[in-house]
């Protein structure tokens, strides 16, 4: 059985617990962690050209994130892959 298929097998709540789980062993080893060059380069565009826009407030900001995410992955889009 794939890893795929075992995650489609899960319940709600035990896929939040893999993620937990996942997510603190990954943590646990930060310092072998390299982040990707597009996040540089996309952090130091937005540091040198930050909105002219209001702040928002985190629900709001969180739920403008969330609505772009969304349209990205319904258009078959997503972020960078380095290859």
């Amino acid at each position: 059985m794939t890893l795929e298929a075992m995650i489609d097998n899960l319940s709600r709540d035990e896929k939040l617990a893999a993620m937990d789980l996942i997510w603190r062993d990954l943590a646990a080893d930060s310092q072998s962690f390299v982040s990707p060059e597009w996040r540089g380069t996309i952090i130091a565009d937005r540091l040198e050209n930050p909105t002219s826009g209001p702040a928002l407030r985190l629900a709001e900001a969180k739920a403008e994130i969330k609505d772009a995410l969304d349209a990205r992955r319904a258009s078959g889009g997503g972020p960078p892959r380095s290859g």
